[in-house]
């Protein structure tokens, strides 16, 4: 007569399920208040990133302080034009910013 497999005896400790452990960690988590803040952002840099989110396709995304720095170029060179006029150089250059800010006015 061919053997018949039993199961095997369990242990008195139990290893603890999956739930049992997913449960225990998200209650070891920390509030959502603890986490990370959002990072605050110029109006201007929230106004981009709405801008890139939308338009953005092909577009590098920048961080707050490049977006910062290439604004205060593009606004340098929007006074030389207001003042007389920009050469071929300073006009391309203008052109890639308005590119890149995701600005076209």
């Amino acid at each position: 007569m061919p053997k018949v497999k039993k199961p095997a005896k369990m242990n008195s400790t139990k290893t603890p399920t999956r739930k049992a452990a997913a449960a225990k960690k998200a209650r070891t988590r920390a509030p959502a208040t603890a986490r990370q803040p959002k990072p605050t952002y110029s109006e201007e840099y929230a106004g981009y990133l709405e801008r890139h989110a939308l338009f953005g396709a092909g577009h590098p995304r920048l961080t707050s302080d490049e977006f910062d720095r290439l604004d205060d170029e593009m606004l340098d060179l929007l006074d030389l034009e207001f003042k007389g006029g920009l050469n071929d150089e300073q006009i391309i250059r203008l052109q890639e910013l308005e590119f890149l800010l995701l600005d076209s006015e």
